[in-house]
C-alpha cells in the first residue's frame, strides 16, 4: 500500500486530478495545480511533495487502482439473498464510480501517451474489478442463489452497465436519455434479477 499522504500532498494529487480531467494533462501547468490546491502559483510548494507533474499523475492512477478493495471488500461482506445483495452491490458500484468521476475521464482521454499507465489502470482496476464480480457470481450461482452459465461475460453485462451509465455522465455531461439514478438502479436491478433468476421467468 502506498503510505499516508500529508493533507497538502492529498490536496494536490486531487485538485491536479480535477484539472487533469477538466482541461486535460498538457494544458494543466504546475501553476494551475499549485492555485487549485491553495498554494501561492509560483512557490514550486508541489515539488516538496511530487518530484514532477507526470509524478502526480502516477500517484493519480495508483489510487484509482488501490481503490479496487473498497469493492472487493464489499462484496465479500454484503448480506442476504443474491436479490438483496444485488441492490446493494449496484447501489454501491455507483456510488465509487461517482467518486472516480475525474478519473474516469482521465483514463479515457488521456493516458493515450502514457501506454503504462492506461494498463495499469486497464489491469489493475478495471479488469480486476469484473474479475472480482465474475467470483462473486460464480460463487452465489455454487450456492444455488443464482444462474449463471458464464461468470465472466454475466460481469460483463452486470457491471458494464453501471460503468457506462456513470462514464456518459463522466464525458458527456447528464444520464443517457436524462434517466435518474434511482430509474435506473431499478431498471437495472429488475432485468439483472430475472436474467440470473434460478428459475427461467422467476425472481433470483
Amino acid at each position: 500500500m502506498t503510505p499516508r499522504r500529508s493533507d497538502a500532498a492529498d490536496r494536490i494529487l486531487r485538485e491536479a486530478m480535477r484539472l487533469f480531467a477538466e482541461k486535460g494533462y498538457e494544458r494543466t501547468s504546475i501553476a494551475d495545480i499549485q492555485a487549485a490546491a491553495g498554494l501561492n502559483p509560483g512557490s514550486g510548494a508541489l515539488y516538496k511533495h511530487y518530484p514532477s507533474k507526470e509524478a502526480v499523475l502516477r500517484a493519480g492512477i495508483e489510487r484509482f487502482v488501490e481503490d479496487t478493495s473498497r469493492a472487493e471488500e464489499l462484496m465479500a461482506r454484503v448480506p442476504g439473498p443474491a436479490d438483496e445483495a444485488l441492490a446493494t452491490l449496484g447501489r454501491a458500484a455507483l456510488e465509487i464510480l461517482a467518486d472516480d468521476r475525474d478519473t474516469m475521464r482521465l483514463v479515457w482521454r488521456e493516458l493515450e501517451q502514457f501506454p503504462a499507465l492506461r494498463d495499469q489502470a486497464r489491469d489493475g482496476r478495471i479488469q480486476a474489478g469484473y474479475a472480482a464480480v465474475a467470483a462473486w457470481l460464480r460463487d452465489r450461482n455454487d450456492r444455488g442463489e443464482l444462474r449463471v452459465d458464464d461468470p465472466e461475460a454475466a460481469a460483463v453485462v452486470v457491471l458494464g452497465s453501471l460503468v457506462m451509465f456513470r462514464l456518459f455522465e463522466a464525458l458527456l455531461g447528464g444520464t443517457p436519455a436524462g434517466v435518474t439514478d434511482e430509474r435506473f438502479l431499478g431498471a437495472w436491478h429488475q432485468l439483472v434479477t430475472r436474467g440470473l433468476a434460478t428459475e427461467p421467468g422467476g425472481d433470483a
